[in-house]
């Protein structure tokens, strides 16, 4: 399986947004904005770093094979990424000396996920990114198993309902006008082998030095399901340095079938410690036809750990999942995860 994920991970190049098990790494990653977004919402939110201080221990473990291994995908991802790079940069030194600096990052996770109607449910989810710096930082080559960014830590059972076809690999490149734009756009291929088109426009706004909002808007086109639209606003409350609340809403219009499909989420991030965290969470999704109807309720309580090293997780998920299909009768069943990271902010 090691091997299957490695050679897949080479072949296919998006946007990842770990979810950390401290509340502030939670504040400055909700719902994978941009770096420069996440800066506006995050500046008024981390203010209580100093009084985690004693919770916080670094890792000091004798290497062992993953590390290598993690090491080696590392250094063999970025030297393809280099090497890729190099196509676009002049031959001057200092365009050389710029494209050192490409990289790529992301993650691998692996999941079995049963529950009563499905013992052997398991899920392999990616996202990977490829940063550019030959293109001024404007461009990245983006590939992941699932377009619906806001969906990362979903069970697949619930993923796969509402006939939201979301479910599909991408690869895409986006493009920025500058760095710290709002806007991007993307071109790529996905969704059941769909070529699509997209624009977005992401901002936040802090209200106070503890509540925030960030939205997003978004327009796509795809050669078969054509024209598409979402929305998205979510509000977070930093109730206190370990405690935050995060509420999303999010609409999706379909032209194929002329409807909205809708999702309404609720999460509580409670932080034990510096590599310890416990996420209870709530979400409805639904239809707008033939009336605004709810197809899915899930519920659960995610215990996630990085105790092991800073870039390996593992993550515990009771929850409860309850289908229209299924008369809404209560599926239980339990989420385990492993999770590793390579590139970017990933450490020993």
């Amino acid at each position: 399986m090691t091997c299957a994920v490695t050679v897949l991970c080479h072949l296919m190049l998006v946007n990842f947004s770990p979810l950390q098990t401290n509340i502030e790494t939670a504040k400055r990653n909700v719902d994978a904005v941009s770096n420069h977004e996440q800066s506006q919402s995050s500046a008024s939110l981390q203010t209580h770093q100093s009084n985690e201080a004693n919770d916080v221990h670094e890792h000091h473990f004798d290497e062992q094979w993953f590390d290598i291994w993690q090491r080696s995908f590392t250094d063999s991802m970025d030297f393809t990424v280099k090497q890729f790079d190099g196509w676009f940069h002049s031959g001057d030194s200092g365009a050389k000396q710029l494209g050192e600096q490409a990289h790529a990052e992301g993650r691998i996770q692996l999941a079995w996920e049963p529950r009563s109607e499905d013992f052997a449910d398991t899920d392999l989810r990616f996202r990977i990114r490829v940063k550019l710096p030959a293109l001024e930082e404007r461009v990245d080559l983006l590939l992941s198993d699932n377009e619906d960014e806001t969906q990362d830590s979903s069970i697949r059972a619930a993923r796969d309902t509402a006939d939201n076809n979301r479910d599909q690999t991408t690869i895409a490149l986006r493009f920025r006008p500058d760095q710290n734009s709002h806007y991007s756009f993307r071109v790529g291929a996905g969704r059941r082998d769909q070529l699509y088109t997209r624009a977005r426009y992401r901002d936040a706004l802090a209200f106070t030095n503890k509540l925030a909002m960030l939205y997003d808007a978004e327009l796509y086109y795809f050669t078969r399901d054509r024209l598409g639209a979402e929305i998205g606003a979510a509000f977070q409350y930093d109730i206190s340095p370990r405690h935050l609340v995060r509420q999303n809403n999010r609409f999706f219009y379909r032209d194929e079938t002329n409807d909205w499909f809708w999702r309404h989420e609720i999460q509580h991030l409670y932080s034990i410690n510096n590599h310890n965290a416990l996420i209870p969470h709530l979400m409805v999704e639904g239809l707008s036809q033939p009336n605004y109807r709810v197809e899915e309720v899930y519920g659960g309580l995610r215990w996630r750990s990085n105790t092991i090293r800073d870039w390996l997780y593992f993550d515990v998920e009771p929850f409860v999942l309850l289908l229209r299909e299924d008369n809404f009768s209560a599926s239980l069943g339990v989420a385990l995860r492993v999770e590793a990271y390579y590139g970017g902010n990933s450490g020993n």
